[in-house]
């Protein structure tokens, strides 16, 4: 499946995975600054912003299949430093299981490896259900609170409106499909075990959904990995901190060459 992506600049390509219920309008922040030395590419993942819909589930693998797609057709040739926050990171480790080859580097931001426990894959399809029963993604405005920092909540509400506005948009079906596609996905520590690439982790300090240990746990499997947390900011560190993340990336692409 074809998505719709954004794209911008020239040189290697880097692609920047979402993270759930958003789109691609959360890299808004790096693609302009990432862009002067590289070809930066931000797609929708299915169901999401302005790619099509199906029917779910969504497997990652089968997200990650689109993104493959996608990128074959817009001529944008491997290697590429895959990044991806949340969702976007299990997508960017099903790319990587599947096509190593293809991956230059790896970017994980405010996501795990691990696989959902009983207890939290029962809890994405209740979800997934109060969703197809309601018609509507309202019942996910409460995940707004999870995804910030206390300071940022209180200190830059434009921004929380802004995330806010993006998950009421997000088509009821893609968010059940993406639900219930993250609740059966299988562990990936291993896969970063195997990867002969650097890897990059990103936390935010203030995380209440990705404990520090879950990153700590990837960059220590890694080959050659690395590990920030950045203070002050939650699970959506690209657009509470994008300064520092920034100067992550930009460190990280620059000692890839």
């Amino acid at each position: 499946m074809r998505l719709a992506f954004d794209e911008q600049g020239s040189g290697p390509a880097v692609v920047l995975l979402h993270g759930f219920p958003l789109d691609r309008t959360m890299w808004s922040g790096q693609i302009g600054v990432l862009s002067g030395h590289h070809r930066v590419v931000t797609p929708d993942l299915r169901g999401h912003g302005e790619s099509p819909t199906p029917p779910g589930p969504y497997p990652m693998e089968e997200l990650a299949a689109d993104v493959v797609e996608t990128l074959d057709a817009a001529g944008i040739e491997p290697p590429y430093v895959v990044g991806g926050l949340s969702m976007g990171g299990y997508v960017a480790l099903a790319m990587a299981e599947r096509l190593p080859d293809r991956i230059r580097g790896l970017i994980l931001l405010n996501t795990r490896a691990g696989a959902d426990s009983p207890e939290a894959a029962a809890r994405r399809e209740d979800s997934a259900r109060t969703i197809e029963h309601e018609g509507s993604t309202e019942s996910l405005s409460g995940m707004v609170e999870k995804l910030f920092a206390p300071s940022t909540l209180h200190g830059r509400p434009e921004l929380v409106d802004q995330i806010s506005g993006v998950i009421r948009r997000t088509a009821p079906g893609g968010a059940a499909g993406a639900l219930r596609g993250m609740a059966t996905r299988p562990d990936r520590l291993g896969v970063i075990r195997s990867l002969r690439v650097p890897v990059l982790v990103i936390a935010g300090e203030e995380d209440a959904i990705v404990p520090e240990e879950d990153s700590r746990a990837m960059a220590e499997a890694a080959s050659d990995g690395e590990l920030i947390v950045i203070p002050g900011v939650g699970h959506l560190s690209p657009m509470e901190a994008p300064g520092a993340t920034d100067a992550a990336i930009r460190s990280f692409l620059g000692r890839l060459g």
